[in-house]
């Protein structure tokens, strides 16, 4: 009967969910702390990005889960959750050293490819990484002759160069989810969190005239839903 009983209660424990907790920490560089470094829990559609005092924190974190810290636009870290509460992670040239209160240990920093020109485009780990929270923004830093202009009203203006328009405007032509996009607030259009794909197609091929000034092709998460 005893053995039964172990039996269940061991299986029990086993078969019990893996409970969520809160994670903070500190970024420093060199000892001091860092403002406006993006943490990322890989697959959670948002960042946060520490404060004045280096801090931040998420919410109902699984062991399993990882963050990601971005040290720059070409380097960043990984680690796993595991059963860290609270961190500090201190940035050096190549390497951090990360410091949960009962060990301390180096972690190299990951080089990232920050290049648009493969098939794929500007992916959605790329955005989530960057911690841009705009659609021009995205287009500025990651898409090689994408050119931005915005004027005294806060108003984009986007141009692929190299594009000899045979129309009136320069524009290029956005497409969303296979549907053309027709004009409006572009980078409030939806968070860049949704966000799956982002690609220039210079030639505008499969468009025809419209697509004369080059193509902007955005494909969110949710595939060929609607905006």
């Amino acid at each position: 009967m005893k053995k039964k009983l172990l039996g269940w209660i061991l299986v029990s424990l086993i078969c019990l969910p893996i409970m969520a907790d809160d994670i903070s920490g500190v970024i420093l560089k060199n000892g001091k702390p860092k403002k406006g470094i993006v943490v990322w829990l890989k697959g959670a559609d948002f960042t946060v990005e520490t404060d004045k005092t280096g801090r931040f924190k998420f919410f109902n974190v699984s062991p399993e889960d990882t963050l990601q810290v971005t040290v720059s636009m070409r380097l960043d870290v990984k680690f796993a959750v595991g059963d860290m509460k609270d961190i500090t992670v201190n940035l050096g040239k190549n390497s951090c050293e990360l410091d949960d209160g009962s060990f301390k240990r180096e972690i190299a920093y990951n080089r990232v490819m920050i290049s648009s020109n493969s098939a794929d485009g500007v992916t959605h780990e790329m955005i989530m990484r960057s911690g841009m929270k705009t659609v021009t923004d995205i287009l500025r830093n990651f898409m090689s002759g994408v050119i931005i202009t915005t004027d005294n009203a806060g108003n984009s203006k986007i141009m692929i160069r190299g594009i000899s328009s045979i129309n009136s405007s320069t524009e290029p032509l956005v497409v969303i989810n296979g549907a053309e996009y027709n004009g409006g607030d572009f980078d409030n259009l939806m968070p860049v969190e949704t966000i799956a794909t982002i690609k220039v197609n210079k030639d505008g091929s499969g468009w025809g005239v419209r697509g004369a000034n080059g193509v902007i092709e955005i494909t969110t998460l949710k595939g060929g839903d609607d905006i």
